[in-house]
């Protein structure tokens, strides 16, 4: 009876799941996992240290459902395309551009036939940053990205801030 108690827990806590820190790794200064059962995707969001000033955003990607978006790697004009949007501020620097593993490929797009990258595997956004100031701040942004087959622009809005040294990123609201 008790492993019926405990398996039907388990399973419980396993399907709706937000509001956490998604990892151990020691680097990993805070996360969050945006997850409800009925939604094509997840989304995690990590900050990770690499150097004393120089971080990470990762954001990890889980699709389910025959979900699949458009990659920030695909050439042309895509409305919906992964990306990333910060408030204008002085204490985030963005490096370069959005790293992505694995690598979508190339296809052809059924709806205009010009070459497009679709993912449609689980895959790992890493956006590199660093902090130019040691104050407090608060610093807003979203990810934007068309989910298909559903057809719906997703924005995830966020926050990254440094509170009494303690850097965090929060997760703020999920529009469609």
């Amino acid at each position: 009876m008790n492993k019926i108690i405990t398996l039907i827990i388990v399973l419980f806590n396993m399907n709706y799941d937000t509001n956490h820190q998604v990892d151990t790794n020691p680097n990993i200064i805070s996360g969050e996992k945006i997850s409800k059962h009925e939604e094509p995707y997840d989304l995690s969001l990590q900050v990770k240290r690499l150097k004393n000033d120089t971080y990470n955003l990762i954001i990890k990607m889980e699709l389910k459902k025959d979900a699949h978006y458009v990659s920030p790697n695909s050439k042309g004009d895509y409305l919906g395309i992964f990306t990333m949007i910060m408030d204008k501020n002085t204490k985030l620097q963005m490096i370069g551009k959005f790293s992505e593993s694995p690598l979508s490929e190339e296809s052809v797009d059924p709806w205009n036939h010009g070459p497009v990258n679709f993912v449609r595997e689980n895959t790992t956004h890493t956006q590199q940053f660093t902090i130019s100031d040691t104050n407090d701040f608060e610093v807003s942004g979203f990810i934007q990205f068309t989910i298909e087959p559903r057809c719906t622009l997703e924005k995830v809005h966020f926050t990254i801030s440094r509170k009494a040294g303690k850097l965090e990123i929060k997760k703020v609201t999920v529009k469609k």
